[in-house]
Formats: C-alpha cells, structure tokens, sequence
C-alpha cells in the first residue's frame, strides 16, 4: 500500500538509513527567538557604544562586547538555527539528537552572554568561560549536524563552503583563545594583528563563506531566478580561505606585502559572490522584490562597500585611521545582520504560518504574507538603513552626538523586527 504524501519524503543518492527530515519545529525556532532577542540587546549596547565609535576607539570595552552581542549572538545563532532547518533538504543530512540541538543553543546562548559581560567589564576569567562555553556550542552543533555525511545530488559546494566556513572558525576561535590567554597572563601576543585576523576569519571566513554554500541555493529559490551563471561558486571558497590565511599571517608578521596580498584575494571572492547574487536578481522571474529579499538586496550593497573601505584601507593604510570602525560596521551590520535578517524574514515566517498558523481552526484564509506587515517591514529597513549611514557619518565627522542620532534610529529599527514575530503568534481576533 502506498504510503500517504504527506510522510512520503525523498531519499538522497546514495543515502543508508531513514530519509532525512527537518527536527521539530520547536529548534529552529528557538534559535531564531534568540538571534532576534541578541538583535535588540546589541542595537542597545550599539547605543551605548556610539560615543566611542565616533572618536575611533575600537579597542573600547562596550565596543567589543556589542560586537560580539552581533556576531555570535545574532549572525551564528541564526544560522546554527537555519542548518537545523536547511540541512536535512539541502545535504539529505538529519540532526542526531534534538536534545542536542537545544543543548548547543543553550551553550551557544550562555557563552555569548558570559562573553558579553566579560567584554563589557574587561573581566578576562568571564572571557575564558565564555570562549569555552562557545567552543563548546560549535562541538555539538557539528557532532549532531555532520556535513560529510551529505550526499544529496548537487550538495557539493553547498558541502564545500560550509566545511570551509567551520574550518575558518575554528581558527578564528583560536586566534580568540591566544588573545584571551595574553588577558589571564599565560603568553604574549601581538593584540592588533590577532584581531584583524579573527574578526576576519569570523566575518568573511565562517559567516561569509557559509552564507555562499546556503544562499546559493536559497536565493534563486526565494527570487525564482533561473539560468543564473553559477561559475564563481568555483572559486569563492579556495580564493577565500588563501586570502585569509595569508592575509593572516601578513597581519601577525606585520609585512605589509604579504596581508596586502591576502587581502586583494579576500576581496575578489567576496565580489564574485556580489557578482553571482546580482546574476540572481538580473534573472528573477518574479520581478517584485518583496520586502524581505529587499534587506537582502541592501546586504549585498553593503557587502560591496566592506570591499571599498577594506581596500582603501589596504591599500592607503593609516590615511584615515576612523575608517576601521565604519568597515567593521559595514561588515557586520551592513552586510551580515541585514542578510540574517531578510533570510529570518523567509524561512521563520514560513515555518510560523505552517507549524503555528496551519494548526489554527479560524486560518484557512490566511497565507504567509499575511502574516508580515510590510509597512513594518519597510520602516524598520528604513530606520536600520538611515541609522547605519548616520553612525557612520558620526564616526567620519568625529561627532558623537551624529553618532548617537544613528544609533537611536538603529535601535527603533530593530525592535521593530522582533515585533512582527510577537504579532505572528499573537492569538487571532475573531
């Protein structure tokens, strides 16, 4: 007898075992509640990190600790939360343990906390816990989602970038733990060259590179793009781990030849993915973006302005010594967290209208744009866009006051995208 379509689900080539399935609905959406509740506490502390950012003080305590509220806190728990759910259909790869999976949220949560509050109040003993704690999260998260088992028919570069993108983590946990260890006295290290190296391999490494692997295939899903040359798939993720490693060693060393060929390698990869995503909005079918894909499209602008700072950085070292701090900002709230974003908007709506909505007596006629206003939408990218370029102009004007507007317009931005989820599982009016 023919199993009903419902619990009928394709097997992978090649695959032994059950087929794979997505986990409960509960563990991706718990990671995503925690990555947009990260998203109001980092806007908070950019708030409170704004002065400093305006006179160029990166090496400020708020400024690291709101940078890692983003990072880890925003940018890797949302995408811990996407393999959840993207994996399983992608590689044909299933969690191990659904326990473990909250396990490692719960980790992940604990030591981006911990390392919060150890940067906030330069407390090196809570920094070390915290490194570990997240060290931790990352050895579940790997052990219950193994990538290598993945055989899925053209699963190979979505495989390959995200092997790379752990391997660039892992070294960017390590140049981590070499800074801490200088912090509890154990060795010396050069701090700024171990610095650029981590936030580096962090940002472009492990969030940039696994942003390829998934968004490759995502988004000419989400734009119903076709025919979209694919070719400088090829070549992002080796052109990306060289650049980093050479551009890491040339940053330790301080050769200035070796980080500035590092560095232009670092740059060609990440134009070829500005490159491959503009293919994919040139070639949509549905020639309307919609709000979310539009946080997306604004993504990939920012992606290509990093690369314009970065390299007049590299190229014209020490002409603007501010200019750091806007290609960080860049890097991280330009590119990533407006990319987490406008992907969040995609897939937790989804799985909101069908595992919350679906279950709902009264929901027949709702669809899953019902579910976002896109007025909200569009004012939050609003205030998130004019609150970014305003920061930045504070930090070029040297004007905190510029700089705390910014902030402020920030933080009215993102405190409206987590009140879009909060109406989404409000009960219904009749």
């Amino acid at each position: 007898m023919t199993a009903p379509a419902l619990t009928r689900a394709p097997r992978p080539v090649a695959a032994v075992g059950p087929p794979a399935v997505p986990p409960p609905f509960v563990v991706p959406a718990s990671f995503f509640v925690i990555a947009l509740s990260w998203l109001v506490v980092g806007s908070v502390g950019l708030l409170a990190a704004a002065p400093a950012l305006a006179q160029g003080n990166f090496l400020a305590p708020e400024v690291f600790a709101t940078v890692h509220a983003f990072t880890l806190g925003v940018i890797t728990t949302t995408i811990f939360g996407v393999f959840h759910q993207f994996l399983p259909m992608a590689l044909g790869v299933s969690a191990r343990s659904v326990r473990a999976g909250l396990w490692a949220l719960g980790a992940l949560t604990a030591g981006t906390l911990v390392l919060v509050l150890g940067f906030w109040g330069d407390h090196s003993v809570l920094k070390g816990i915290g490194w570990i704690l997240v060290l931790a999260a990352i050895g579940i998260e790997a052990w219950n989602l193994p990538t290598r088992k993945g055989r899925a028919p053209g699963s190979a570069h979505v495989r390959a970038h995200i092997a790379a993108g752990h391997a660039a983590l892992g070294l960017a946990l390590a140049f981590a733990g070499a800074r801490i260890g200088e912090n509890l006295g154990w060795w010396t290290v050069d701090r700024m060259g171990i610095i650029a190296a981590h936030f580096h391999l962090a940002a472009l490494g492990f969030a940039t590179l696994t942003a390829v692997g998934v968004g490759s295939r995502m988004l000419p899903m989400f734009l119903v793009s076709h025919g979209t040359p694919t070719w400088p798939v090829r070549f992002i993720a080796p052109t990306t781990l060289a650049g980093l490693l050479i551009f890491s060693v040339g940053a330790v060393t301080h050769i200035p030849l070796i980080t500035i060929g590092g560095g232009l390698a670092m740059a060609v990869a990440a134009l070829l993915f500005v490159h491959l995503v503009r293919g994919f909005f040139a070639r949509r079918l549905r020639r309307a973006i919609d709000p979310p894909l539009t946080h997306v499209a604004v993504a990939i602008v920012g992606l290509a302005a990093t690369v314009g700072v970065g390299l007049t950085l590299l190229l014209l070292p020490g002409t603007y010594p501010r200019l750091r701090v806007a290609y960080a900002l860049l890097a991280i709230l330009g590119w990533l967290v407006f990319l987490v974003l406008g992907i969040l908007y995609k897939i937790f709506t989804h799985l909101s209208w069908i595992h919350v909505h679906g279950r709902r007596t009264s929901t027949a006629a709702v669809t899953v744009n019902d579910l976002l206003r896109p007025n909200w939408t569009r004012a939050s990218l609003l205030l998130l866009v004019a609150g970014l370029l305003t920061l930045v102009l504070g930090i070029a004007l040297a004007s905190a006051r510029i700089a705390t507007a910014g902030a402020v317009g920030w933080l009215l931005g993102a405190v409206l995208v987590p009140a879009q989820y909060l109406r989404m599982f409000l009960p219904e009016r009749s």
